[in-house]
């Protein structure tokens, strides 16, 4: 098959709307993440077995899943620590004794947990994140239910010394939060969030003991907690050309709540941080670039081309590089980015006729601009080599 045709298979997969699913996709939901039948297509049509799959902006991980899936070296990396968190997590093989033990903690503790707690630290902390005023009494009430039983939970699993099984109970609670609090109305109740964590663990035993053929064989992938401006400091890919890299970036000019969740509608909160440990950035945009109420975006570009520059130190003229990202102004956020993928030493592929552009269901987020701006779930399938 030759590349052209093998680009209208991975065009064709990059349209397909369906509901991500399959392995562990589903453990946990990150923003703006893609399809794994569009990766899927891209490594299969794109790459053959044992050759390097990169993603300098892994998100909740769905590249080093599937590139693992495929027999592909995946190499991940994500400056949010609650993407390498995640991707982690969905990454990490379970041997026997972990289902055991998973198994009878979820037994011991899930049916008998409570919300009849005082107020004590994490509680009080995590309340202390959330603006709660003006919403309903039953709102509030359902929603300091929910924290104080978190908090029984996080208690009960500091009995766990494991990692892997600590990280992964700790996992289908964060799932359970999030599904429950953001962008969530009304507020989940007390006694439905409950059986959610119950639903979430049976649900990832049953999607990784299905992702553990691929894992017990000789499958290799890293997953760095870094900003990718580094990435030529890799020791590995220093000696290993990516032979595909395929990514996501944040988007210029539109806001996605990469470390926030949004209780009832624009009410945000690093609650995400508090429930796994993890210090607050101090940012809220440091994982966009720039904030999306600038009217510049010097910041964003600046930060892109540090990136990619870097990224051409690793590449080689084998390397191609697919790219799907959404804008806020064609006239200039688009053509921006593509004189600084030029500047950054690559030259844009032509994968069809026309632009190839998708529209993603069931995206929420906004760009900031009013005028002559693209819609903010229409993105664009970009792909680039080195010139």
């Amino acid at each position: 098959m030759n590349q052209q045709l093998k680009f209208s298979e991975v065009v064709k997969a990059a349209k397909n709307q369906s509901k991500v699913e399959g392995l562990t996709h589903r453990y946990y939901t990150y923003p703006a993440g893609f399809s794994p039948i569009f990766v899927s297509s891209a490594i299969e049509n794109l790459t053959k077995k044992n050759d390097l799959v990169l993603d300098p902006f892994m998100g909740g991980g769905t590249t080093i899943v599937e590139a693992i899936k495929h027999g592909r070296f995946a190499v991940g990396i994500d400056l949010n620590p609650i993407a390498t968190f995640v991707s982690d997590v969905k990454t990490t093989r379970l041997l026997k004794s972990h289902y055991q033990l998973i198994e009878s903690w979820r037994n011991q503790n899930i049916d008998n947990l409570h919300c009849k707690l005082k107020n004590d630290k994490f509680s009080k902390e995590a309340l202390s994140l959330i603006n709660y005023v003006g919403l309903g009494r039953t709102e509030i009430a359902n929603l300091k239910k929910i924290i104080k039983c978190s908090s029984l939970f996080l208690k009960r699993l500091k009995k766990v010394e494991n990692k892997r099984c600590n990280n992964f109970l700790r996992l289908a609670l964060l799932r359970a939060m999030h599904t429950s609090l953001h962008n969530r109305r009304p507020i989940d109740n007390y006694d439905f969030f409950k059986s959610r964590i119950k639903n979430n663990i049976n649900r990832m035993l049953k999607e990784m003991s299905l992702f553990d053929l691929y894992l017990t064989g000789k499958h290799k992938h890293k997953i760095y907690n870094r900003c990718s401006s580094k990435v030529n400091q890799i020791n590995h890919l220093k000696n290993n050309k990516p032979k595909l890299i395929i990514t996501s970036p944040p988007y210029p000019g539109i806001n996605i709540p990469y470390s926030r969740w949004q209780i009832h509608g624009r009410r945000n909160t690093l609650l995400p941080y508090l429930v796994l440990g993890l210090e607050n950035p101090d940012s809220s945009s440091l994982f966009s670039f720039q904030s999306p109420r600038s009217q510049k975006q010097n910041a964003y570009f600046d930060t892109l081309k540090s990136i990619f520059s870097s990224i051409a130190k690793i590449a080689s003229k084998k390397t191609i590089i697919l790219q799907l990202v959404a804008f806020n102004l064609k006239n200039y956020s688009l053509d921006k980015y593509l004189e600084t993928m030029s500047v950054c030493g690559f030259e844009e592929i032509k994968m069809q006729s026309r632009r190839v552009s998708r529209n993603v269901p069931n995206r929420t987020w906004a760009a900031r601009y009013t005028k002559k701006e693209i819609p903010s779930k229409r993105e664009y399938l970009i792909a680039h080599k080195l010139r």
